[in-house]
């Protein structure tokens, strides 16, 4: 802070002190430069003072300086002016601005009058200095109070204008106080000049109470034009006056922008390769399934791509930033799969951490747990699982505590539960809290056009891994591919085609250059699987699993209300879906 930033009131201070002391006054910044003077002083305002030695010394101890004795005093001693001084008393104040010394008054006697006049009562003259001082910080500390509050005007100004919806204030009278460029695009307006009729529109919807969104149209040269306004009332402490925030945006950019929304979160379902009548049902259904948070059972025989759905699945969620974790049922052992899922406190058993650990549960909280292999899952597990899926809530190995969790869950299998709970291998309740929306992958043999979609990957894929140049597979080899069964789906089919990836690297495989490879992998001369296609649907499979509920409860002398807490679906939802299925009850 300098006092050179307000030189102009500085001066008209000087005047001010001058004029009521009748002694001449300077005031000097920090830097000894002469901000402001009277009389002789005057005409070196703005330059650098001589014999400043006084004015230091009251900067640096931050106290008044009174020289009764100007060019014999102590502090005189090292000045040019010494014992050859033409001022007759002098007393100087420092100023002060946040705690630091930012300048000096210095009262100046050049003849006996003026000395008499600046000792007769000293006291007083320093109360008056001190408040002159008072009054210079503050003068200095609103202009840095102003120029803050321009910087800060200038910033929102810029930062509104940046901001890619229409902004508009406007007051109880109907003014436009604020607008930013965006408003005047969408406005039409021309420097600021919105035109009358916009401008009624937009003070009407304002005024109009128990409205805080309507859509206008407007006419300009380009054709009609369609505009969402919102309203907010601004209340201001400082002004009796209410304003409104209006903001605009055009109804087509919207939609556009909805329908790029929409697009992004579509995207991880284009990471699974496929152009099949199937394949595109799945993916569709599996959006939509995204966009709730029930639980899904995905079905598939191994190696059709489950986890590559469940993945998908959570990324286009709402769920997308937050954890995805994946626990294989079948690959932990099962003394360790309790611990893996739920956790353990300090303790709970022989060479657990001394500091507990959280489960996977715990760490999938507000994400999504993928349960691959689920029908490998032990009895005793299935009963736990089945009480965080109702309670919403776990419990850790050796605690007595209750840890609630927002999660999200998708299991998925290559067994058949529902014949698995026939069989006493699987718990009924738990297969209907899991089976709440059912997707099932059709394999590969089903949907043979996959074949060639997933190889043209696949050859991309491996041609850079192993910085090869195939091109593709010859005539003879697609129809081989076409007709064995693939047993093991897509898994299978990318590891025959890295497979010979390690033999052939550049141009076309063919059956003439590898047949021999091919016949070997692909073990043509056993007998095929039958390739009648699969077909499979969700409708059918939805009014099944209904059928089913509605039996178990009448087994169990239980109410048709009861069905739906096992189809985890609302009862209103269940009696539609009754009625539209006609099934009996």
């Amino acid at each position: 802070m300098d006092l050179m930033n307000i030189q102009p009131v500085v001066q008209s201070i000087a005047d001010a002190i001058a004029a009521v002391l009748k002694i001449e006054v300077e005031i000097a910044n920090h830097h000894f430069i002469r901000v402001a003077g009277t009389g002789e002083q005057r005409v070196s305002v703005l330059h650098k003072m001589e014999g400043d030695l006084v004015y230091k010394s009251a900067i640096r101890t931050g106290q008044p300086v009174i020289i009764t004795n100007p060019g014999y005093a102590e502090v005189c001693q090292r000045c040019q002016f010494f014992q050859n001084c033409s001022e007759t008393g002098e007393i100087c104040t420092p100023i002060t601005y946040d705690n630091r010394a930012i300048g000096v008054i210095g009262l100046l006697a050049f003849n006996e009058e003026q000395r008499q006049r600046l000792f007769e009562n000293t006291d007083g003259i320093l109360t008056f200095l001190r408040k002159m001082a008072d009054l210079l910080s503050s003068k200095l500390h609103l202009y840095h109070l102003n120029q803050q509050l321009t910087s800060n005007s200038e910033k929102m100004e810029k930062l509104m204008d940046l901001v890619h919806v229409g902004m508009i204030v406007i007051d109880e009278k109907g003014k436009l106080n604020e607008m930013n460029l965006k408003a005047e695009m969408l406005l039409g307006a021309e420097n600021k000049a919105v035109p009358l009729h916009v401008q009624n529109l937009i003070r009407d919807f304002a005024w109009e109470s128990g409205v805080l969104s309507r859509t206008i149209t407007l006419v300009t040269s380009r054709g009609e034009k369609s505009l969402l306004l919102t309203k907010q009332k601004l209340s201001s402490l400082a002004s009796y006056q209410t304003e409104y925030l209006i903001s605009i945006q055009d109804v087509k950019e919207i939609r556009n922008l909805a329908e790029m929304a929409a697009e992004d979160q579509k995207k991880p379902f284009d990471q699974i390769i496929g152009v099949s009548t199937q394949i595109t049902e799945v993916k569709k259904y599996a959006f939509k399934v995204s966009q709730s948070d029930s639980t899904v059972l995905i079905q598939g025989e191994s190696g059709t791509g489950k986890e590559e759905f469940a993945t998908a699945i959570h990324h286009a969620s709402m769920r997308k930033d937050h954890a995805f974790i994946t626990v294989n049922c079948g690959a932990i052992p099962e003394h360790l799969l309790e611990s893996e899922l739920f956790g353990y406190e300090r303790g709970a058993f022989t060479g657990a951490n001394q500091k507990g650990k959280p489960g996977k549960f715990e760490l999938a909280h507000q994400g999504t747990i993928f349960l691959d292999e689920i029908g490998e899952m032990p009895p005793l597990l299935q009963v736990k699982l089945l009480r965080v899926l109702q309670q919403k809530e776990i419990e850790r190995l050796g605690s007595t505590h209750t840890i609630p969790v927002d999660v999200r869950v998708i299991a998925a299998t290559n067994k058949d539960l529902q014949e698995m709970v026939n069989n006493g291998l699987f718990r009924e309740d738990l297969y209907f809290r899991l089976n709440v929306i059912p997707i099932v992958i059709p394999p590969l043999r089903s949907r043979k056009e996959d074949i060639i979609a997933l190889s043209d990957h696949f050859i991309s894929l491996f041609n850079e891994q192993f910085h090869a140049n195939v091109l593709g597979f010859g005539k003879n080899v697609i129809s081989a591919m076409l007709n064995y069964p693939w047993k093991g789906n897509v898994r299978e089919l990318k590891n025959f085609i890295e497979y010979l990836f390690n033999f052939i690297t550049n141009g076309w495989i063919t059956m003439e250059a590898a047949g021999e490879l091919i016949q070997r992998k692909l073990e043509m001369e056993k007998q095929k699987i039958p390739l009648t296609s699969t077909s499979f649907s969700l409708v059918e499979m939805e009014k099944d699993l209904i059928k089913k509920a509605l039996q178990y409860v009448h087994n169990h002398q239980l109410n048709v209300e009861d069905a739906s807490q096992l189809l985890g679906i609302g009862r209103a939802t269940l009696f539609r879906k009754i009625k539209k299925y006609q099934i009996d009850i």
